[in-house]
């Protein structure tokens, strides 16, 4: 007997359980829906990190490639560098000052 009234027990317990399931069903449903897309924002908040990260080594790196750059062609226009440049077509520095044209005014 004390078996058929255990089981009774339970069985209304689940009764219960499964009413306030149905009773609270969008109220569970607003939860779930608030767990996806709090997990949906994580996933689009780390990868815009990643980006980021990202993004600021590649700025990194393209501003050593601009001081190299610009190192080079400081260093390419020196004038002991250009004559050593203009040598390799076979033309040559002149010694003479340079002449100064003066035209007549009107």
């Amino acid at each position: 007997m004390a078996n058929t009234q255990k089981s009774k027990k339970t069985t209304s317990n689940r009764f219960r359980v499964i009413e306030w399931v149905y009773m609270n069903l969008p109220f569970i449903c607003f939860l779930s829906l608030l767990t996806i897309i709090y997990i949906a924002n994580a996933h689009q908040a780390e990868k815009k990190v990643r980006k980021i990260h990202s993004l600021k080594k590649e700025v990194k790196e393209l501003e050593w490639q601009y001081t190299n750059v610009k190192s080079d062609i400081m260093y390419g226009s020196m004038p002991s560098q250009v004559v050593e440049k203009v040598e390799k077509i076979d033309l040559k520095v002149s010694d003479e000052m340079p002449k100064k044209i003066k035209t007549k005014e009107k």
